[in-house]
């Protein structure tokens, strides 16, 4: 059966300059029943203060995606120049054998809003790096492995596609037999099988046949495959 995860049942993430909801375990929202879903260990949706700068964290071993759904991030790591990233681009860090990461919102006066996922790589302790990508209008292939066409080649399995759902449209998932997928809701509302999904929540597959979802209103989603 698919799981449903709401955003309302999501672990609350609170801290100087930060808040947020994490749909698995992550810093203070620690749920040990969502501990991640295959291969993607955090699916975060964040609102940095306007100004506000986070402490410095260590990243390792995490394939790291980061889109800025309104604002502009500021994203620094040692020996690359800091990067500022605007609305309706991606973010990623490869953090291979280890880096520290400097977030920050870059704007003095408005909230920033990033939708921040976290996936296991294939191989541990590569080399770190990190790029900056805007999606062309109607490109779906965010992020896959090499050589897979995508927009951001990068070192997991996993392969990652944003999907606008028109209103009175329908949206076919995949078949998972031996496989896990993730289904995360930017905005708008899908249904399935009388369950609604609307902005800010997800849905997981494993093993599960093909599905289709309906959207009265259209709806804009993110959907990972191949997380095992």
């Amino acid at each position: 059966m698919p799981v449903f995860r709401p955003a309302a049942e999501r672990g609350l993430l609170d801290d100087p300059g930060l808040r947020g909801r994490a749909a698995f375990s992550h810093g203070s929202a620690f749920d040990p029943a969502w501990l991640g879903w295959g291969a993607l260990r955090v699916m975060n949706r964040l609102e940095l203060a306007p100004g506000a700068t986070l402490p410095v964290a260590r990243r390792a071993n995490m394939e790291v995606l980061s889109l800025v759904l309104s604002g502009r991030y500021r994203v620094g790591i040692p020996g690359e120049p800091v990067l500022e990233v605007p609305a309706g681009h991606w973010h990623r860090l490869g953090a291979g054998a280890g880096v520290d990461v400097v977030e920050a919102n870059a704007d003095a006066a408005q909230p920033l809003h990033l939708l921040q996922l976290w996936v296991q790589p294939a191989r541990s302790n590569a080399r770190p790096g990190q790029a900056v990508v805007a999606p062309a209008v109607g490109q779906e292939r965010i992020a896959a492995p090499a050589p897979d066409p995508a927009l951001l080649p990068w070192g997991a399995k996993v392969r990652l596609r944003r999907l606008s759902v028109l209103p009175g449209g329908a949206l076919s998932l995949p078949a998972t037999a031996g496989d896990a997928a993730w289904l995360e809701v930017i905005g708008g509302e899908l249904a399935l099988g009388g369950r609604f999904l609307r902005g800010g929540d997800g849905l997981g597959l494993r093993d599960e046949p093909g599905l289709a979802l309906v959207s009265s209103f259209g709806a804009d989603v993110l959907l990972l495959e191949g997380l095992g």
